[in-house]
């Protein structure tokens, strides 16, 4: 009897493989597959043929549609735990950093390093991103039009457009709200910090990898002296940082249902 072995890759992804929502392309950069005995590239993980497992460093939003196919499919894939371990094994290798270098070696790491993503986890993650492309896209231009508005002196009936966009805005929020109604992370964030309806908070919930240890979190984040040396989520630190900039704002209007401890906080000097 024959048993047949199960055929797995490890991939260095990356999140701008693919053609964007509109069309057009970004600086390009494919994902760089090993499959045990050589190195090639592929633009999307779909491409990815008579494949039993796949091991990848970084879940980026941009991949999420390509990971839900390989599920469907039937395909493992697995996450790598820490990405710190790929510069430790760099280190002791001697090896530059680079995207086939990294592609080899998560071959190297234990499958204990990797966790199992789900069918209905990556669904989750998926399913509310159209709807915060367009609201963040929205928020974007409606800003734009306000500064025109206020820099020119000039309506040009652009405030029109603005209302329209802010109705459409407001639309989306309420469906992306709604997502979120039965999210226990999401609610008690809310919660705890004493705010409702945020589309920031909603994305920090379901993207922030909160399995980590609180050391490694604020690594990720660059809340360390000296910033990770700029290798961190940029992305979701910005976030953040709009998050905050909200709450500031909505505990010097004196909202009530901000906790104490943070209003003394927001008191403290620079």
């Amino acid at each position: 009897m024959v048993l047949s072995m199960s055929r797995a890759v490890y991939v260095d992804t990356s999140r701008t493989a693919s053609r964007t929502a509109d069309g057009k392309r970004k600086k390009r950069k494919p994902h760089y597959v090993f499959d045990g005995e050589k190195i090639f590239e592929v633009n999307k993980l779909t491409k990815l043929k008579d494949v039993d497992e796949v091991f990848i460093d970084t879940l980026f939003p941009e991949i999420y549609e390509e990971v839900l196919e390989l599920l469907k499919r039937g395909v493992k894939v697995y996450l790598l735990k820490n990405v710190r371990i790929l510069k430790k094994l760099r280190l002791e290798n001697n090896l530059k950093k680079s995207d086939e270098n990294d592609a080899v070696i998560l071959s190297k790491i234990s499958k204990d390093g990797f966790r199992l993503l789900t069918l209905q986890e990556v669904e989750k993650k998926d399913k509310p991103w159209p709807l915060i492309n367009k609201y963040e896209l929205l928020s974007k231009r409606i800003k734009t039009l306000k500064q025109w508005i206020k820099n020119d002196g000039y309506d040009y009936e652009l405030k029109s457009a603005v209302k329209l966009m802010e109705k459409d805005k407001e639309e989306i929020l309420g469906k992306i709200i709604e997502m979120f109604s039965d999210d226990v992370i999401y609610k008690e964030a809310c919660r705890a910090l004493g705010v409702k309806n945020s589309v920031e908070l909603a994305v920090l919930a379901v993207e922030l990898p909160l399995h980590l240890p609180l050391k490694n979190l604020k690594g990720l984040l660059g809340y360390t002296p000296n910033k990770n040396k700029g290798r961190y989520n940029h992305e979701l630190r910005g976030y953040i940082a709009r998050f905050a900039v909200n709450l500031y704002i909505n505990a010097k209007r004196g909202c009530r249902n901000i906790p104490e401890k943070i209003i003394e906080v927001i008191k403290l000097p620079k």
